[in-house]
């Protein structure tokens, strides 16, 4: 799913075939993507987990204590698809998809400000022995990456992800409007978590059985967030990537609350039994 070229917001997702939707992810002109080229060959450099690197095109590594744009969250070595680049992006993609999600502390990172990449090709000499992966955050108008200090490891473990996640303008269970907007602004959803559907390099399983076990999973999570089961203007819901985005790595399933008329403008983290009326 691609998004307009200076916006961190995604266009609107559209069903597929199995029913399954693709779910939404933040954007921006200074993301890194596999395409990534620079003007000069770059230094080889050595990256762990835990490092700090500074802005493209040289990712140049930085004290963590000074202003940075990304993180490293982990540095596999592989050589697998090595002479296949579109198997390898989206294996890589899938690597850093689970690497991340490990490092932040939930899977939930896909619907949250904090963003997870890998390394260009074009940035990393190495691209053929490894991938780096790395973790990016997004400011709260979700218009550009953030300037941080410090590490961003484990903030999204238990109730830290409800700092940094997100809303979409419709409802997550929907095909129109699926866009992600800041939690200020009228939205119809908001995120409450995520899961990962398969390993990397695993066959799609099926859009039937990813919803299936999405709605089995996001319920739960979401009755715990709203503070009760018992209401029926706010919904638990799912939306998952298809055999499309799979295709490329993208095997996430996110979480999401949903009012079931009109939007909001506040999050909806334990409600409980409150009226809607203050939060329209």
């Amino acid at each position: 799913m691609g998004g307009a070229p200076t916006s961190a917001t995604s266009a609107p997702t559209t069903a597929s075939s199995s029913g399954t939707t693709e779910t939404p992810s933040p954007t921006s002109s200074e993301s890194p993507s596999p395409s990534s080229s620079t003007s000069s060959a770059p230094a080889a450099q050595d990256y762990a987990a835990g490092q700090c690197l500074g802005p493209k095109p040289g990712y140049a590594k930085v004290d963590c204590s000074t202003s940075h744009l990304y993180e490293v969250a982990a540095a596999p070595a592989t050589t697998l698809y090595a002479g296949d680049l579109v198997k390898r992006t989206a294996y890589g993609t899938a690597v850093c998809n689970e690497q991340g999600a490990k490092y932040l502390g939930s899977a939930g990172w896909a619907v949250s400000r904090l963003q997870v990449a890998t390394l260009p090709t074009a940035a990393d000499p190495k691209n053929k022995e490894r991938f780096v992966c790395i973790v990016q955050e997004f400011e709260n108008s979700l218009k550009s990456l953030k300037q941080g200090t410090g590490s961003v490891k484990g903030k999204l473990t238990g109730s830290g992800f409800y700092s940094y996640n997100l809303c979409l303008k419709g409802r997550a269970s929907k095909s129109d409007d699926v866009e992600f907007v800041p939690c200020n602004a009228p939205h119809a959803s908001e995120a409450t978590g995520g899961k990962l559907n398969g390993r990397p390099g695993a066959p799609f399983p099926g859009g039937d059985k990813i919803q299936k076990q999405a709605l089995s999973y996001c319920k739960p999570i979401g009755e715990k967030f709203l503070g009760t089961k018992r209401r029926t203007d706010i919904i638990s819901s799912q939306n998952s990537g298809g055999p499309g985005p799979w295709a490329k790595g993208q095997m996430f399933t996110g979480c999401f609350v949903e009012v079931t008329s009109g939007t909001v403008k506040k999050s909806l983290h334990y409600i409980t039994t409150k009226p809607l009326t203050s939060y329209r």
